[in-house]
């Protein structure tokens, strides 16, 4: 397996959990509106986020353009996978045809 390859995946999965601590964080009531922004939380997610940002740009140099966008979207199948861990969210039915319809058009994709 390519490092570029693992370098997309690891940004999609670093950039999930950043997401899931945004949110943890923004779930917290603060005293002030600099305190919402200045908490643990959201700093480490958005420094999180940041590594994501550096992952996808050093797989956009080994990978076709193409490629990596794709990778990126199962992100979108990886935060409600957390959320329901995490949050206790509910996995409701649009969720899941959501997913199914994600996972459905990158293996299409790569037919």
């Amino acid at each position: 397996m390519s490092i570029y390859i693992i370098s997309a995946v690891l940004g999609v999965v670093i950039a999930s959990f950043s997401q899931v601590l945004l949110k943890k964080g923004a779930m917290r009531p603060h005293i002030s509106f600099i305190r919402d922004y200045l908490n643990a939380p959201v700093i480490i997610g958005y420094a999180m986020m940041f590594l994501s940002v550096l992952a996808a740009m050093f797989a956009y140099r080994g990978l076709p353009m193409m490629t990596v966008p794709i990778i990126e979207a199962l992100g979108f199948v990886l935060v409600p996978v957390l959320s329901f861990f995490f949050f206790k969210e509910k996995f409701t039915r649009s969720k899941f045809i959501g997913i199914v319809i994600i996972i459905a058009g990158v293996i299409i994709y790569n037919i």
